[in-house]
């Protein structure tokens, strides 16, 4: 299979993989917009005529745990973003919509989703009603440890929620708490228990609710267990997610960015999707970096930001004919380039 065969082939598989949930909502001009922004991004267009067909927004930086491979366990942390945006740490329907309405016909899909536990948001189903009656596909990973009163399962489920991944990282309470430290283990199979059980109340089949399962040492027997007892419990399918600073998936990623610089590819953050956090500050990554800032959603049209000077030049760093002269240090640190050229 020659180079570009193989590239095209991983980018289906990749779309496959990440956008089914995003099928029901597809149109045309979404098919067109998506074509477009593959084409763009091979071509390294620096201020893209298409929009992102993915975008990931953020409802609120606050988490009521304290996971030990997460930035919320530390105090500071938590603080410090109290203090931010004047304090007003939920992002509103009117800010909402002002963010989503100029990408709304090419949209496909939004992941409610950042540092934040994205249900402590109170308009959350509001949200995810205003994607929905849009024909825009909605999903987000909730730890889901938040006593819900049954009218606020039902609220959730009728709102046209596509998936909900729920991080539940044991079988149990002895594993779960390990990681997941100020969690309920027991509250969260309540809730999963509620949404699917009004699901079949009434009578529909999402949202999908998805068992996500972080896979440490200490709970890596327990994969037996979730195969067999994952539907009783009250879940649609299961996802095993290796840990992030596991030698398996650190060996993985100097794999990947080798690959990256090796062949000089794009990063497909930059052309496919974008990050919004909830005072409308935009990201080109889930890696947040202060060093780079691209405006802001909720003062600016976001189709504009999305064809910046600033983040053109971002882009230009991955043109191939002078691959990383040009490239933010951000960018090169996250691809491993930096460090090649120490060694």
């Amino acid at each position: 299979m020659n180079k570009k065969i193989q590239y095209y082939y991983k980018r289906l598989s990749f779309f496959k993989r990440h956008f089914s949930t995003f099928i029901p909502h597809l149109t045309l001009k979404k098919i067109i917009n998506l074509l477009i922004n593959e084409i763009e991004m091979h071509l390294r267009v620096g201020s893209p005529r298409s929009l992102p067909p993915y975008i990931k927004i953020e409802p609120t930086p606050l988490c009521h745990l304290r996971c030990s491979g997460c930035k919320q366990r530390d105090p500071g942390f938590k603080k410090a973003i109290r203090k931010l945006n004047n304090g007003n740490m939920y992002l509103s329907l009117e800010d909402f919509k002002t963010i989503i309405d100029p990408l709304k016909d090419s949209l496909m899909g939004v992941s409610l989703s950042l540092y934040g536990e994205p249900m402590l948001n109170p308009n959350i189903s509001t949200f995810i009603e205003y994607l929905h009656n849009n024909n825009i596909a909605v999903s987000f990973p909730s730890n889901l440890s938040i006593p819900f009163k049954n009218e606020e399962i039902f609220k959730l489920v009728k709102s046209g929620l596509d998936c909900i991944e729920v991080a539940l990282d044991g079988t149990t309470e002895e594993s779960y708490n390990k990681y997941r430290v100020g969690g309920n283990f027991n509250l969260v199979l309540r809730n999963v228990r509620l949404l699917s059980d009004t699901k079949k109340t009434l009578k529909i089949k999402y949202p999908k609710i998805v068992w996500k399962f972080v896979v440490f040492e200490h709970n890596r027997h327990e994969i037996e267990k979730i195969d067999k007892t994952y539907q009783e419990l009250g879940f649609d399918s299961y996802a095993l997610i290796d840990d992030y600073s596991s030698s398996k998936n650190i060996k993985r990623r100097k794999k990947i960015t080798k690959n990256i610089r090796a062949s000089k590819k794009s990063c497909y953050w930059l052309w496919n999707t974008t990050i919004i956090r909830w005072d409308g500050s935009v990201k080109p990554c889930c890696t947040i970096s202060d060093e780079i800032n691209l405006g802001n959603a909720i003062e600016s049209n976001i189709k504009d930001l999305w064809r910046s000077e600033e983040y053109a030049a971002l882009r230009e760093g991955f043109n191939k004919n002078h691959y990383g002269k040009n490239m933010h240090q951000f960018c090169k640190d996250c691809i491993g380039m930096t460090n090649e050229i120490n060694t």
